[in-house]
């Protein structure tokens, strides 16, 4: 019967322990736009090395490398590290807490304490062992737990939001060196024929050929052209101690640790003009405001579960004596056992601010989570926008660049012969350096805008989507 009776008892509290007041999570609704593109598997995956797309090693090296040493990246990893901790502690609250417990003391009573009058000297000697547990009849300790596991997925897509920016920055960086390199050594070549230009006039001007005016223009160009090649330099200087720092590089390598760099930008990769919403679905941070929603729901249960009874349950087994040889004897044995109820009557709304608390951090959450998406479907549009006109300035500026290397040698030609003046083939030789520094920059540009189509997507699109949506 009384075995009976415990079965019972353990029944129901199972059933109570099942109880939560968390509210019933459901996906914020947001009114997206339909996909573009029929997709019925998972053709749409994000490509996680997507820099690899670029084929260039020196790049694939450098990522290894900020992975590695970045110091953001490693205070993320501490961060889920504290998370998983936090998890565990959380988990470990729907175990009962167990303690040895051993104790010798010796006691000397005086006559005036003594009942009988006389000073007398005593042992206590206990071994025993104590458990203690809260029941968790209201989902409290349960929904503490999943709120842990929440805010841990929450912290680990925070890192792969991490991990995505620092990636994309250090490609960009690195694309940006390349750019500066190119641009410096078309800088360096226009700087010799302008010196030789320079020379060239400083001659006529000695044999009397050339008027004064002519050579200090000359010459103005020249020292023009060396200003805009230091102000190149140190752009190049500065991006490279911004590339050490993204690789997580010590103070003495940013000084003298060089890094490999190509001098030719990759190839663009094609990007299809319309993408479907599912490739959002991977976006690191719209992830880890979701897994925030998450959490927030289950402190509310937690919370509102203090309204209710808490019960606990405790014991002990274990052996007292007050002489130490008879403490291991059966005669020794004792156990306790007890249980404890806590219902809060009066507390002047301590319990429904804080309930009140988390159902507002639980609005927030669901505010964030939708401006996650809002921003995420924003920066798309702006990087596919910005993909368009970047090609097409590219384009105008391959012609202009054309346009400009013509004039430059019609003014040339029209000078030698005394058509014009030196001013018009001045012109024509800034306008040609501009133009070739231009076309470099919009080059940039589109890759550039690429690896923000990249990180904005949560990573990339696999080549298979492409290949597969190419032929449709």
């Amino acid at each position: 019967m009384r075995k009976k009776f415990c079965v019972i008892i353990i029944i129901a509290l199972t059933a109570f322990c099942s109880c939560s007041f968390a509210p019933k999570y459901t996906k914020p609704q947001i009114n997206l736009p339909p996909d573009t593109v029929a997709v019925a598997d998972d053709s749409a995956a994000i490509n996680t090395e997507w820099w690899k797309n670029y084929k260039d090693e020196n790049l694939n090296l450098l990522i290894v490398e900020a992975l590695k040493n970045n110091d953001d990246l490693k205070l993320a990893v501490a961060r889920i590290e504290e998370a998983r901790h936090r998890l565990g502690f959380a988990e470990a609250d729907r175990f009962p807490v167990i303690n040895a417990n051993a104790t010798g003391a010796r006691q000397k009573t005086s006559k005036e304490a003594s009942l009988s009058g006389r000073e007398y000297t005593n042992n206590y000697f206990s071994l025993s062992a104590s458990v203690a547990y809260e029941l968790d009849l209201w989902g409290k300790i349960k929904n503490r737990k999943d709120a842990a596991l929440s805010a841990l997925f929450s912290t680990k897509a925070g890192k792969d939001a991490l991990k995505l920016s620092l990636v994309s920055n250090a490609a960009t960086v690195y694309f940006n060196l390349i750019s500066l390199g190119r641009q410096i050594q078309t800088t360096e070549n226009m700087l010799k024929s302008y010196k030789g230009i320079y020379e060239f006039r400083m001659k006529q001007y000695e044999h009397g050929v050339l008027d004064e005016m002519v050579v200090l223009q000359a010459k103005a160009q020249y020292d023009s052209v060396k200003i805009l090649l230091e102000n190149l330099k140190e752009q190049d200087a500065v991006l490279k101690s911004t590339l050490s720092l993204l690789l997580g590089r010590t103070p003495d390598e940013i000084f003298y640790k060089f890094h490999d760099i190509n001098t030719n930008l990759p190839e663009p990769i094609a990007v299809p003009a319309l993408l479907p919403s599912l490739l959002l679905e991977n976006r690191p941070d719209i992830v880890q405001a979701e897994e925030a929603v998450k959490a927030a729901n289950f402190q509310i249960g937690s919370a509102k579960a203090a309204y209710f009874p808490s019960i606990s349950l405790t014991g002990a087994l274990g052996l007292h004596s007050f002489e130490l040889d008879n403490l291991m004897q059966s005669s020794a044995r004792m156990w306790n056992i007890g249980g404890n109820l806590l219902e809060p009557i009066v507390d002047f709304g301590r319990i429904n601010s804080n309930v009140n608390i988390s159902e507002a951090q639980q609005k927030e959450a669901v505010i964030e989570y939708v401006k996650a998406v809002k921003t995420a479907f924003k920066e798309v549009y702006d990087a596919l926008i910005k993909i368009k006109t970047s090609n097409n300035k590219l384009s105008a500026q391959k012609e202009e660049l054309k346009a400009l290397e013509r004039v430059l040698t019609l003014a040339n030609k029209k000078y030698d012969v005394g058509v014009v003046d030196y001013l018009t083939v001045l012109d024509a030789q800034r306008g040609y350096l501009n133009a070739s520094l231009n076309l470099i920059s919009y080059q940039t540009e589109v890759i550039n805008n690429q690896v923000v189509l990249y990180k904005v997507l949560g990573g990339g699109w696999t080549k298979d989507y492409l290949s597969k949506n190419d032929s449709d």
